[in-house]
């Protein structure tokens, strides 16, 4: 049966050369990975894309990655606090047997990368936080993340809404990606329970010190505005900031060079 929302050739391409992982944490919660298993004397790089899809919406950095080192890209459950997603996470880390990893977080799930760096700060050996947010303030002024709506909508109105806010957008790369998570990424109820994790976000409680720390950000992204970017760069004085022209809330799917020639320096 053909999809309503087909994947692009590229991200299909990806998915059938990566099987699917599945891990169970001990109360039956689930979690899926794809994980090239290669043998490495570098650090694994494991990639916590957004709140939007699964862990296959980074499969160009995936891609780019594997012929050199191991690389764990992450599908994470939703309706989790960030203390549970920590939890878990160092629960699959330990089963896939990584040792210390250098983390790539995106958006939520840069958000959330900064509460389990903190908790285990000798799980990562370098941390990554791109387009992301300190708390949900930042993101209120989106209808997208109305935490009042997100609080009382069914999954199926979260989906409308998402849906109409995509399909007005250009036809191109992203957005058929991202139609293609909305509509068969997640289960639509682990969707909303991420956007209201998002909408519900309070700030990291501890900042980690990890070495190798870098806090990037678009110039073009629509949704962390410039007042975020700043607010996210205070939290991290001594870390590297850097600031990519393009790529809009998704370098990692609209400018995937740059940004991979970026991550090429930050692991050397």
């Amino acid at each position: 049966m053909s999809l309503a929302h087909p994947s692009s050739p590229a991200l299909s391409s990806y998915v059938a050369s990566a099987p699917l992982g599945r891990f169970t944490e001990g109360d039956g919660t689930p979690w899926g990975y794809r994980d090239n298993a290669r043998r490495s004397v570098k650090a694994p790089l494991v990639l916590l894309p957004g709140a939007l899809g699964n862990g296959d919406t980074a499969w160009q950095v995936a891609q780019a990655f594997d012929a050199e080192r191991r690389v764990v890209s992450v599908t994470y459950p939703g309706g989790r606090s960030p203390a549970q997603l920590a939890e878990g996470l160092a629960a699959l880390l330990r089963d896939l047997d990584t040792g210390p990893v250098a983390l790539w977080g995106s958006s939520y799930g840069a958000w959330w990368a900064q509460h389990f760096a903190a908790g285990f700060p000798q799980q990562v050996s370098a941390l990554w936080l791109g387009n992301t947010f300190v708390d949900g303030s930042d993101v209120k002024a989106s209808p997208l993340f109305d935490a009042a709506w997100l609080d009382t909508a069914t999954d199926d109105q979260v989906v409308s809404r998402w849906h109409a806010a995509l399909a007005a957008r250009p036809d191109d790369l992203l957005r058929s990606v991202q139609l293609h998570m909305l509509h068969h990424g997640l289960p639509a109820g682990a969707f909303r329970e991420r956007l209201r994790q998002v909408a519900h976000a309070q700030a990291p409680a501890s900042v980690p010190a990890i070495a190798g720390t870098v806090v990037c950000d678009c110039a073009d992204d629509p949704t962390i505005t410039p007042a975020v970017r700043a607010r996210v760069r205070a939290l991290y004085p001594d870390a590297r900031h850097l600031s990519l022209a393009t790529g809009g809330h998704y370098p990692h799917i609209v400018a995937p060079q740059p940004l991979i020639a970026a991550l090429r320096d930050w692991l050397a």
